[in-house]
């Protein structure tokens, strides 16, 4: 039978990888429709809205690259694919595939990102199996 979690599991990207790659991506998200001067507004807040998402997932993920460690690794997956699949969608459900610039960033980074997402090997469970960093430090 098949298993979603199995997929989750099986890719060539380490957690530590993929970790790392969650701030960069993040930071496009943010910084991407500002310096691309979105002409549609929808555009622009949906990527700031998912970039604050991914700033999230970045920090709070239990994996080594977390820093509060809380968000367990595959429910952070599963986050990673319904974003990316979603931008891909976004710009022709919402109305601004018209807008060029968004449209290219939405699917590029949507793509990108759920590549790399299908392609992490994420830990199975969905409990967090690490304690945060801020308790690690003390």
């Amino acid at each position: 039978m098949f298993s979603f979690n199995d997929v989750m599991s099986r890719g060539f990207i380490s957690p530590r990888v993929h970790g790392v790659l969650d701030y960069p991506l993040a930071a496009v998200l943010i910084a991407g429709p500002l310096v691309l001067s979105f002409d549609d507004h929808a555009a622009t807040v949906i990527a700031l809205v998912f970039g604050g998402g991914a700033t999230v997932l970045a920090i709070g993920t239990a994996w080594s690259t977390g820093i509060v460690r809380v968000i367990p690794p595959l429910l952070h997956g599963y986050a990673d694919v319904a974003v990316t699949v979603a931008m891909i969608v976004l710009p022709f459900a919402v109305g601004f595939s018209g807008d060029t610039t968004a449209l290219l960033f939405y699917v590029i980074v949507g793509a990108g990102g759920l590549l790399a997402t299908l392609a992490t090997r994420f830990p199975a469970g969905l409990a967090p199996t690490r304690t945060s960093m801020l308790h690690e430090a003390a």
